[in-house]
């Protein structure tokens, strides 16, 4: 191929998206791995990822590296340190290459690259740009203490009131029988040793959230609870930093990750919990994050160039 060639990497908890554009936007290569999230996996195997995956896409699409310019979303990747080693391991595939935390990522997908970002898929954060530059964060503090309204958060409340409800620490649900089924137990008490065997990860459990949401759309009053809960904390980290961010006019708000893009009722109640005077009420999803950053990396070289 001839001209040059723009990348998109989407770095998540569960899977690693890739897309390459050229000078025009149009798509040549897409391309897909395990996670690549140094949180869940190290930053060894979270280089061996991009590494692996750069190659074999540029490869199988026939195209050159070094490609001209790239932007990287991954968690924990604006942290000097770890932004350092990630550019010199990939500097050789990638010529001008922009590491962000994933959050900033998803704000591809406002008009000018500036806002709120929030999304909730196995874990939560939620990240801001001003106009001026100025960025700032709320969330991402993992799952030990942090994640809230994820759909880890999601799952482990799940799990948390059906052991209530059968142990009568809380009141009966419609959670039971289904969650049972998704973990594949016949008794309650099998629960604890799958849920807590020790090759679990948070992925997995974060897995059993669409339970909650399929319950609550049936009117259980557990479940619908939950997503109350898990609503008002996403809304809190957009209008945490809706506030507190110099923005001039309220910011739009880009969204992704499961717990969003595929739960319309949580969107909903996302949407009802957040200040019009502060922040814009309707989210903007955005269902391609790979393909949105690398055609944002695209324009910027364009206009760059004049």
């Amino acid at each position: 191929m001839t001209g040059p060639a723009f990348l998109g990497i989407d770095g998540g908890g569960t899977k690693t998206d890739l897309a390459i554009v050229d000078r025009n936007g149009k798509v040549l290569a897409r391309g897909k791995g395990p996670t690549s999230n140094q949180a869940v996996v190290g930053i060894e195997e979270a280089i061996d990822v991009l590494v692996t995956l750069i190659r074999e896409t540029t490869a199988k699409a026939a195209l050159t590296v070094p490609l001209a310019a790239g932007w990287i979303g991954l968690a924990g990747a604006d942290r000097p340190d770890e932004r350092a080693a990630f550019t010199m391991a990939l500097s050789a595939l990638v010529d001008d290459l922009r590491f962000t935390n994933d959050a900033e990522l998803v704000l591809a997908g406002t008009p000018d690259g500036t806002g709120i970002a929030l999304i909730a898929g196995t874990g939560s954060i939620a990240c801001a740009r001003t106009v001026d530059g100025d960025t700032g964060r709320s969330g991402g503090w993992g799952h030990i203490f942090g994640d809230e309204g994820s759909a880890y958060a999601i799952a482990v409340a799940g799990l948390r009131a059906v052991a209530a409800a059968v142990d009568g620490r809380g009141p009966a649900t419609a959670l039971t029988a289904p969650m049972l089924d998704h973990w594949r137990a016949d008794t309650p008490q099998q629960l604890i040793p799958r849920v807590y065997h020790p090759e679990m990860r948070k992925s997995d459990i974060a897995a059993a959230s669409p339970v909650v949401v399929e319950i609550a759309a049936t009117g259980d009053a557990v479940a619908e609870a939950i997503l109350d809960q898990a609503a008002d904390d996403l809304a809190t980290m957009v209008m945490s930093l809706a506030r507190r961010m110099a923005f001039t006019d309220p910011p739009e708000v880009a969204c992704t990750g499961g717990v969003i893009l595929q739960a319309q009722q949580i969107r909903a109640r996302i949407e009802s919990r957040l200040d019009p005077a502060v922040v814009q009420t309707r989210l903007r999803p955005v269902e391609d994050i790979a393909l949105s950053a690398a055609r944002a990396v695209q324009l910027q070289a364009t206009e760059n160039s004049r």
